[in-house]
């Protein structure tokens, strides 16, 4: 079985993290808003005057983002956009754990029902798992 090693090197590494980041929390801010305001992409799109199909694809990385659109996206939302450079968190050659790893959370909890009797089977199992921690 023939196997593929990249090595993307550390510069396009924290790049590719930091652009991954930026839109992680355009996401996130955009979600916080859709909830409390009923913001939408269609909404941001108006407002800046362009398709929500662009502000579709520069959320989705389908397109670049740069520091003016996101500038832009954040005004839009009413936000304002905040920079800090500082040391690398994480030694060159190691993996960042991102925020949505399981590591460090606990066991994953499996469930099987059976039609029968699946929420006795459910509390046996959740209780077993509880006795291993």
């Amino acid at each position: 079985m023939t196997s593929f090693h990249f090595d993307i090197g550390s510069r396009a590494q924290r790049a590719g993290r930091l652009i991954s980041r930026v839109r992680t929390e355009l996401l996130r801010v955009l979600s916080e808003k859709k909830k409390a305001e009923g913001l939408t992409q269609q909404a941001i799109a108006k407002r800046l005057g362009v398709d929500r199909s662009q502000i579709n694809r520069q959320l989705s990385g389908e397109s670049n983002l740069t520091l003016r659109s996101l500038a832009e996206i954040a005004w839009a939302m009413n936000m304002e956009v905040s920079l800090q450079l500082q040391e690398p968190s994480c030694a060159y050659g190691r993996n960042d754990i991102s925020g949505t790893s399981t590591i460090g959370h606990g066991p994953i909890k499996v469930v099987h029902l059976s039609r029968s009797n699946g929420s006795a089977e459910l509390a046996e199992q959740n209780a077993q798992l509880k006795s291993k921690e």
